[in-house]
């Protein structure tokens, strides 16, 4: 196929760090590797676009521009949309060039409409949510909402794929780091995040509150924080008053973040409205057991149990989860076997996506058939 790729809400060269913007590149990947042909339209910021009437003829002129640009495919395939930024591009693409469309990652959320600030932000999701042929979803809670709209033959999971180039143990890096830590014989928890207000840098106040379980449990543990953000100082504070041993690396590479996965014996992050997880994935690659919760997207990509535990979304819970592994090694050590094997039986790419582009090629090929006999 010769796929047309739409994406409204962050271009695939965005330079700040982004689960969404790594999925998307993934994605297009994958697809390339399955052996179709991507076209990536340019990118238009349409945060909010129905807000911002001094923005619509220039979306106007790069609606032109994409067109073009699409006007050689067999199909157009937008990644993501939702209230803030729904995909007014795709849809209005392929009634101009009578395209199949399809939608991955799309939020139907309904409380949506009924707030004058979002209501125009709903309608427009809903019409492309109900324009595409068929909508991919990569979330738990996007899968769910998206049967109050669509029937169930236009719509389908996709689990959660994971590209694992350069995810895999460093026993190397792990013995080199742990020296550089004075931790040889420590127990180290790992997490990492980007630091910023709310339930990210909340999420490491979780892990740091554990590992002051942990102390008073007699574990001596050393924890390291990857990942930097505004809200670093003010954790690193907060640890200082617990009492904690914490290490905080700042802003790094993935290449340096699989080191330091590869170091650590057990990683934790509550992940609360954490929709997919990346770091889950690249954890357990790095063969670290992992502790996270069930409030959203750990439990699509943790083998509860076998790669490690799922907890209630509970301070309490998440403790007692965190001081249960670092209690038991050869829990723990199971679940490192174990953790890496998950990820590429599962999650890895390109197989991840072999499903959804089946359906995309399906889809398309009913569209030519109907073109052909001039049913379009």
């Amino acid at each position: 196929m010769r796929i047309a790729f739409c994406t409204p809400f962050k271009p695939l060269d965005n330079a700040r760090p982004s689960g969404d913007v790594v999925i998307a590149q993934d994605l297009v990947l994958s697809l390339r590797e399955l052996g179709h042909d991507v076209c990536v339209l340019e990118h238009f910021p349409a945060k909010w676009i129905y807000w911002k009437p001094w923005r619509w003829r220039p979306a106007l002129k790069a609606l032109s521009r994409m067109t073009e640009q699409a006007r050689s495919a067999d199909c157009v395939l937008t990644y993501n949309s939702y209230y803030k930024v729904p995909d007014v591009f795709g849809p209005a693409i392929c009634n101009t060039l009578a395209l199949p469309y399809f939608l991955f990652s799309a939020s139907y959320a309904p409380k949506r409409g009924k707030r004058m600030k979002t209501m125009a932000g709903y309608w427009l999701n809903r019409r492309a949510m109900l324009s595409a042929g068929h909508v991919f979803c990569n979330k738990e809670p996007y899968y769910r909402t998206a049967g109050w709209l669509l029937p169930p033959e236009r719509f389908s999971r996709v689990r959660p794929g994971f590209r694992t180039n350069g995810f895999v143990r460093h026993a190397e890096a792990r013995k080199q780091l742990r020296s550089e830590w004075n931790a040889d014989e420590r127990f180290v928890l790992c997490t990492a995040a980007m630091m910023r207000p709310g339930v990210k840098a909340d999420g490491v106040r979780w892990v740091l509150r554990a590992a002051a379980a942990l102390a008073e449990h007699g574990v001596d543990a050393l924890t390291v924080v990857a990942g930097g953000g505004s809200e670093m100082p003010q954790l690193r504070d907060e640890a200082r008053a617990m009492g904690v041993d914490v290490l905080f690396t700042g802003q790094i590479s993935r290449g340096r973040l699989a080191e330091i996965y590869s170091a650590a014996d057990l990683f934790a992050f509550p992940g609360i409205e954490e929709s997919i997880g990346m770091v889950y994935l690249e954890a357990q690659a790095c063969g670290l057991p992992v502790v996270a919760t069930d409030h959203e997207g750990a439990p699509q990509v943790v083998e509860l149990g076998g790669s490690g535990i799922i907890c209630a979304a509970e301070q309490d819970a998440f403790c007692h989860a965190v001081k249960e592994l670092a209690l038991d090694p050869q829990r723990r050590a199971a679940m490192a076997r174990r953790a890496p094997l998950y990820v590429r039986e599962n999650h890895a790419l390109p197989g991840a996506y072999r499903e959804m582009a089946g359906t995309m090629e399906r889809i398309v090929a009913q569209a030519a058939e109907r073109t052909a006999k001039g049913e379009l």
